[in-house]
């Protein structure tokens, strides 16, 4: 069927933001809009979060209700207004050959829409994405200026503003291009009939087109299946859990590929792959990689909400892969000074058992949101001669607990995640150490739940 390719540029941003699509004669403006929309990090695809417009020749064509109603008859900016679900773009694009596309009259973003051809062999009744360049955009972000500040806080963990912008952008579904994952989307924007009997396809999955990838995708096919269950192993072991985008964002900047969403889900679905990620305590869960305590414990949702808006930490490859073994953990000097007071206090003969202490309390406190319960469940192995005893093993708890890589830090220490906040400001402790006797069944405990220590870690 006739179709046009058009490239859609981003007016008045650096470095160039651009998409090529196509998509059957017969689109009206509104599902032009639609489409670029899908394509972007814009929110309006079906409902009008905000208004566009397109001036072309003598028309001011837009879906802006006040405008239409308040100029219904009328000339505005000395153009006629006409309604943007009953002006088709065939006419328009074919004869200018470009025009502009206004979003968000307050962002006021400028969308170059360029004919870049006509076919005659696409067969499909909703648009296609075939290619794309750049991080489009987030919402309402105050235009090509606000945008430009915007990526200096977004890229730089160093700025005061950078957390609570890394936190915004996540709410405004601020994400890489993943192309099959936006064809995928696109098929809502259907206005014609798919012409079945020229695309290769089986059950109505596509097989091969010039146009569009294969719904059926060859898993023998996908290069480094072997390195993608390693990175989600490793991905699972370190952030607990992690969506597709980041997953994909991670190991295709990593590894110079272009591994998409599709193929991701070909090998993680598949049933031998599917077995070795399980093994490796990861597992599949939709569009996210989950680990096994996430996937079978109670506190995911709570996990979810601790994580959101919080930036991942991104070790280099090396390191990110030294995850794949479930048990590793970065060693610091205050695991080394705590181990040392164990093995004076507690354990002088026995390296092996301080080593499980070391790893069964870095372990939880990794994984667990829950910090009150991981330092009740450590000192309630011990007896401590005092008070002071129990506060000194407290503070060096704390300092480990600072110096974690947490699940619901992405990865992030307690204290990498200050530093971002005020560089000047030292990490954090809700304990202060107390000189005194030999702790008392009816004291607080040391361990600040705020209960007594018979009813705590004294029990």
């Amino acid at each position: 069927m006739k179709s046009y390719k058009l490239k859609l540029i981003f007016e008045d941003i650096a470095p160039t933001i651009w998409r090529s699509v196509i998509l059957p004669a017969g689109a009206t403006f509104n599902r032009l809009h639609e489409t670029i929309q899908y394509v972007t990090n814009f929110q309006s695809e079906m409902e009008p979060y905000h208004y566009f417009a397109v001036e072309i020749d003598d028309l001011f064509i837009t879906n802006n209700d006040n405008i239409l109603e308040e100029y219904k008859g009328k000339r505005f900016l000395n153009k006629l207004v006409k309604q943007s679900n009953r002006i088709k773009i065939d006419n328009y694009i074919e004869n200018n050959e470009h025009f502009t596309y206004s979003y968000d009259f307050g962002d006021d973003w400028k969308i170059r829409v360029e004919l870049e051809g006509i076919v005659d062999d696409y067969y499909f009744g909703y648009p296609t994405l075939l290619d794309g360049q750049g991080m489009a955009p987030p919402e309402d972000v105050g235009g090509p200026p606000g945008y430009e500040e915007f990526l200096k806080m977004y890229n730089d963990p160093t700025h005061p503003d950078y957390l609570s912008t890394y936190r915004w952008a996540e709410s405004q579904s601020f994400l890489p291009l993943d192309i099959a994952d936006v064809n995928d989307s696109l098929k809502i924007v259907k206005y014609k009939k798919t012409e079945w009997e020229s695309v290769h396809h089986l059950n109505y999955n596509v097989i091969s087109d010039k146009y569009r990838d294969s719904d059926v995708i060859d898993i023998d096919a996908i290069p480094n299946k072997d390195l993608i269950i390693q990175y989600a192993i490793a991905c699972g072991n370190l952030y607990g859990i992690i969506e597709y985008p980041k997953f994909m964002e991670i190991y295709n900047t990593q590894n110079k590929t272009s591994l998409t969403s599709k193929e991701l889900m070909t090998v993680l679905n598949d049933s031998s792959y599917n077995n070795r990620l399980n093994k490796g305590f990861a597992y599949n869960n939709y569009r996210e990689i989950i680990h096994e305590t996430v996937e079978y414990g109670l506190e995911n949702d709570e996990l979810r909400y601790e994580v959101h808006g919080k930036p991942y930490y991104v070790p280099v490859k090396t390191e990110l892969l030294r995850y794949v073994d479930d048990a590793y953990y970065e060693k610091t000097i205050h695991q080394r000074n705590l181990a040392a007071m164990l093995k004076k206090d507690f354990f002088p003969n026995n390296t092996q058992v301080i080593k499980d202490e070391m790893d069964e309390l870095v372990g939880e406190l990794q994984n667990d949101v829950n910090f009150q319960e991981v330092v009740k469940a450590f000192l309630g192995r011990f007896e401590f001669i005092d008070m002071k005893q129990a506060n000194e093993y407290m503070q060096a708890v704390m300092k480990i607990a600072n110096t974690t890589r947490l699940w619901e830090n992405r990865g992030h220490t307690p204290d990498e995640l200050l530093q971002m906040v005020s560089p000047n400001l030292k990490p954090l402790t809700p304990l202060q150490v107390i000189d005194g006797g030999k702790v008392g069944r009816n004291d607080p405990c040391p361990c600040g739940s705020g209960k007594k220590y018979k009813k705590c870690c004294g029990k």
